[in-house]
């Protein structure tokens, strides 16, 4: 009732905004309610949301540096893998190789001690076969002597006719017996 006799002594029309004092009180009240939440509200909020931005911005790069560490790492690692299958393969080609170097050189040393045995053998046949002919030379030497002797009933010593047979036999026997 109150605002229907404001209105009447007034003559304005009742509506949504009447304008008079307590329409310009809401607007201060209004203006300073958004003031007081201004300081006190909005700029920590907006402190707020700024410093979490900047966080979140620097979780973001340090994310993307750490990203690419572990790329480099990664890289570093791949690097040295593969550096260690051509040392792996090195190693092989080295060991194949000394394997290979080892296995010509015990053929050779076989190779050398077939020979030396053989040679060793040919020697011990040429020293039996000296020895047979030796052994021949002797016993033809002692039948000649008693054919000898039987034949000639001449008088020589047995060492005499020895020498003379071992004589004869040496100057010509050598080169049939060696024929």
């Amino acid at each position: 009732m109150y605002l229907t006799s404001y209105a009447a002594l007034t003559g304005l029309k009742l509506g949504l905004v009447e304008p008079g004092w307590t329409f310009f009180f809401q607007i201060a009240n209004t203006l300073i309610l958004f003031l007081i939440l201004k300081k006190l509200l909005f700029k920590p909020v907006t402190e707020f949301m700024q410093k979490r931005q900047e966080t979140i911005a620097g979780s973001l790069e340090e994310a993307r540096k750490k990203n690419l560490d572990a790329q480099a790492l990664s890289a570093q690692y791949q690097e040295k893998l593969a550096q260690a299958r051509e040392e792996g393969q090195g190693i092989v080609k080295a060991m194949e190789q000394e394997a290979e170097m080892t296995a010509l050189q015990i053929k050779k040393e076989a190779q050398a001690e077939a020979r030396k045995i053989k040679d060793d053998a040919l020697k011990e046949i040429e020293r039996e076969k000296v020895k047979a002919i030796q052994a021949l030379k002797d016993e033809v030497a002692e039948m000649v002597v008693l054919a000898a002797s039987q034949v000639v009933e001449k008088d020589f010593s047995a060492d005499e006719h020895r020498a003379f047979i071992e004589k004869f036999i040496g100057e010509v026997g050598d080169t049939k017996w060696q024929n």
